[in-house]
């Protein structure tokens, strides 16, 4: 269910068949990737008791507050809010660190409200937990818009078509596939090979994330694509952004050869 059309603001949310496929690391550099593009933008952090958005973006030294405190009216909303050293566009408001202020449907959906009809943000990302749950249900409540992870894989796609269908029957119009981690092994039988991996399921694709040591390197250490060194990196979020955006731009546009995973 959409609740961010009228004000302007979209909200995202992101999610994947299972943990360890990226997730959180694809929702944090594409956020780095829109606001680098003049749009603010809030990432919100709903893996209640198992936060790692604020690690991934470099801001756990800051995080005093969480979204909790928010919907359980203990500070202003503002207090929670963290703005990003390097751009001033992406901002973030951390996960509570355990299961003890998890909130429900309504406490999340009020927070979000709240923050939609500031009309302050152009996006807001939610990151969620991996798999099929409770907070991936109460987050789509929230958007009418979800991003699904997935390595390139036939199962993956097939975990993804299954992500897909459930968000649909919570009301998420609009769903959209991410490849990550995507290897010159994955290819090197062609890109028949994968694209037919591809074509396999029902979702459209928005991008792909080639598979580079450096963005796993990064995420441990708080970096987003705006400070690495890998060209591939940074050209697959821009295309994803641009996509984001509307803009017209190929899947590989700009992107060099693939590495492969070892």
């Amino acid at each position: 269910m959409d609740i961010s059309n009228s004000l302007g603001t979209q909200v995202i949310l992101f999610t994947s068949c299972k943990g360890g496929v990226g997730k959180s690391t694809v929702c944090a550099n594409l956020a780095m990737a829109v606001a680098r593009r003049g749009r603010r933008v809030l990432l919100i952090d709903c893996d209640f008791g198992n936060r790692c958005l604020d690690l991934i973006t470099g801001m756990s030294d800051d995080v005093i507050y969480d979204i909790s405190d928010i919907a359980f009216g203990r500070i202003p909303m503002e207090r929670a809010i963290l703005r990003d050293k390097r751009n001033a566009n992406l901002f973030f408001i951390a996960a509570p660190y355990s299961f003890e202020n998890r909130m429900n449907t309504f406490a999340f959906k009020s927070v979000v409200n709240r923050l939609v009809s500031t009309a302050s943000y152009d996006f807001i990302f939610v990151d969620t937990p991996g798999g099929i749950g409770e907070p991936l249900a109460f987050a789509a409540g929230v958007a009418d818009t979800a991003y699904i992870i997935a390595e390139p894989t036939r199962a993956a796609i097939r975990a993804a078509d299954r992500t897909s269908e459930f968000l649909m029957s919570k009301g998420v119009r609009r769903r959209r596939l991410i490849i990550n981690k995507l290897s010159g092994r994955s290819v090197e039988k062609g890109k028949d090979e994968a694209i037919s991996i591809i074509d396999s399921t029902s979702l459209r694709l928005l991008g792909i994330v080639p598979y580079d040591p450096e963005l796993i390197a990064a995420g441990n250490k708080g970096i987003l694509m705006d400070e690495m060194l890998s060209f591939n990196i940074t050209r697959a979020f821009d295309n994803i952004a641009a996509r984001t955006l509307g803009e017209s731009r190929k899947l590989f546009d700009g992107i060099r050869k693939l590495r492969k995973l070892k």
